[in-house]
């Protein structure tokens, strides 16, 4: 039995590889960090994959991506993706800008899921609404995260 991966899948796989995000998908955690770090490729980065993203309890979150990622995790488990499939550079200089704020800094007191989640949403927010209502947001539905939401805008506007 031949199993051919389709190219989304493929790509989906060399991006997350690519900063370092594990395609595991066991755990809600490692669902939200996939769903968080799409996002954030998509929407800072301008690298337009095809997921549409609305709000849901954890910030931005994409049914067709969910989609894809349990059929990627069930694809990896039937095979090996091929070494010839590569990004091309300029994506993949794109994707190194990413990986360095995908990770909090010591200071920053989150798991990266958290971190992923606040970024996110942060970022989700303010090209809806105005800084301060954003912020309003965040503060009423992530209390947890809100302490931190200076260092996230820091963050993104890093890579912008």
């Amino acid at each position: 039995m031949v199993i051919i991966m389709k190219q989304r899948l493929i790509v989906l796989n060399l991006i997350l590889d690519k900063l370092g995000i594990s395609s595991d998908i066991n755990t809600i955690n490692d669902r939200k960090r996939v769903q968080k770090t799409i996002f954030l490729v998509q929407q800072v980065l301008g690298i337009e994959l095809g997921y549409k993203y609305g709000w849901y309890l954890m910030g931005p979150y994409s049914k067709d991506l969910t989609k894809d990622y349990y059929d990627l995790a069930e694809a990896l488990a039937l095979r090996k993706p091929e070494k010839e499939n590569q990004l091309i550079d300029s994506i993949n200089e794109k994707l190194k800008e990413l990986k360095t704020i995908t990770t909090p800094k010591e200071s920053i007191r989150l798991n990266q899921e958290d971190w992923l989640e606040l970024l996110a949403s942060y970022e989700y927010l303010i090209n809806r609404y105005s800084e301060e209502l954003a912020s309003q947001i965040i503060e009423k539905e992530k209390p947890n995260l809100f302490p931190y939401i200076h260092q996230a805008e820091t963050a993104l506007a890093s890579i912008k």
